[in-house]
């Protein structure tokens, strides 16, 4: 009698489905996600801080050398918005790669649980670094808007589709550089020049209307110049973009690296996942 009553109540119990892959990631990225939001902010006050207070010494020192120059040779931009939509955008895009070359070392332990995964540490990272600047981006825009900087909304739409190519293109690089780090953390090393030469050649600090045009056409082989570009063009639509600056030519670069870096990440995942 009461094992017939136990299988009518375990009868009644409610039948568990069992979850896609996709609610398996996007539960792991969550909880990867809050981690790395208590581990980099939880025991320092001023990490929040930070994400204000790097831009805006960049861009009080290169105001205050070089604003006075600027203003007069910028094509229909305040040098102040110019700044903002190219160093913020930056220091994404750079802290989403550093960040995603530690991603595998950082969570090794965690490998052990089935659901949790190498590209889900990395999309954590990303998706808060996405997220930090895009609110520094927003807080400086609307702070400047106040002091009387001109800043046009008009183009929204396009403007927060070039933040999103920006993040698939940072997801892209993340990819290759954490398998990349796996086999050699060397490349950390150099990891810093190599930003540094592409910061110098991006156009964060200077407009590429200055250079002449017979070198201007090599610096537009670098596809972050058109995204910076597309962006100062969206808030100042008086800002007129050079011959050349083509959002088609970002797109491919975001596909043909995003294609490798998945690529990458299939063939040496359970590299990864083993423990060193």
């Amino acid at each position: 009698m009461n094992n017939s009553q136990e299988i009518i109540n375990m009868q009644k119990l409610p039948r568990l489905k069992p979850r896609s892959s996709t609610r398996v990631m996007s539960a792991s990225i969550r909880a990867l996600f809050l981690r790395e939001l208590q581990t980099r902010f939880g025991q320092y006050r001023l990490g929040y801080l930070w994400v204000f207070l790097e831009p805006l010494f960049t861009i009080g020192v290169m105001v205050f050398l070089f604003g006075a120059i600027m203003q007069r040779i910028l094509p229909g931009i305040d040098y102040v918005v110019f700044l903002i939509n190219g160093i913020i955008p930056f220091f994404m895009f750079r802290t989403g790669v550093t960040q995603a070359m530690s991603a595998v070392r950082s969570n090794q332990g965690l490998f052990s649980y089935k659901p949790v995964r190498p590209i889900d540490a990395m999309l954590a990272r990303n998706i808060l670094e996405l997220l930090l600047k895009f609110i520094a981006y927003i807080s400086f825009s609307f702070s400047f808007l106040w002091f009387g900087y001109d800043i046009n909304f008009s183009e929204i739409p396009e403007l927060l589709a070039y933040w999103v190519i920006l993040f698939v293109f940072m997801v892209a690089f993340s990819l290759i550089f954490m398998v990349l780090t796996d086999f050699s953390k060397e490349i950390e090393k150099f990891f810093s020049v190599l930003f540094l030469i592409l910061y110098l050649l991006s156009g964060v600090l200077y407009s590429i209307h200055i250079i002449a045009p017979q070198y201007r056409e090599y610096l537009l082989w670098n596809p972050l110049i058109h995204v910076f570009e597309l962006m100062r063009h969206a808030v100042a639509p008086t800002y007129d973009l050079v011959p050349g600056i083509n959002i088609g030519y970002v797109i491919c670069w975001v596909i043909v690296t995003l294609f490798i870096g998945l690529l990458l990440y299939k063939r040496f995942e359970k590299r990864m996942m083993r423990s060193k």
